[in-house]
């Protein structure tokens, strides 16, 4: 957070220093036009003076606009980006067999967090990676079922467990 304000500011500065540095130019320039034209010292001054004090603000205003939308767009497309990236998850034979172990330790009532462990277990059953460790998936999801078995978990109306399965 505070390298993002600091380099705001870097910015915001830097967006000075061009803008004077630009409008110094530019003024000399209008003064230089102004008198070829009108051949007054006086009104050429006064002319280049008020032409680069509302340019000033202008270019300042489009400079600090600009930088912006270009940070804006650059943001979002990393944010894009970021979201569009696949994450890969990597479980160790340990970390699996806690998480079975842990569901098998559950004890609901609710019908959907019973049909979430119970998906997990079939899919961990049928994953050909986790073969090795499968007979022990068994017995933790066993131990799940057995919980449950003598609980009546309530579905709506014609939905049943095998079905949601």
């Amino acid at each position: 957070m505070k390298s993002k304000k600091k380099l705001q500011n870097i910015e915001w500065k830097e967006s000075v220093i061009k803008s004077i540095i630009y409008r110094s130019i530019t003024l000399v320039l209008g003064f230089l036009t102004a008198y070829l034209f009108i051949g007054s010292i006086a009104i050429a001054t006064g002319t280049a003076i008020l032409t680069e004090a509302v340019q000033s603000v202008n270019y300042f205003v489009y400079e600090i606009t600009w930088s912006n939308i270009s940070r804006r767009r650059f943001e979002k497309k990393i944010i894009e980006k970021i979201k569009r990236k696949e994450i890969n998850l990597k479980m160790d034979y340990s970390s699996v067999l806690e998480l079975a172990y842990q569901l098998s330790q559950i004890d609901t009532f609710v019908p959907k967090l019973y049909l979430s462990v119970k998906r997990i277990f079939k899919n961990m059953l049928k994953n050909e990676e986790l073969v090795e460790i499968h007979e022990e998936i068994r017995k933790f999801t066993e131990s799940f079922e057995a919980v449950h078995s003598g609980r009546k978990l309530f579905f709506p109306k014609n939905k049943t467990i095998d079905k949601e399965l």
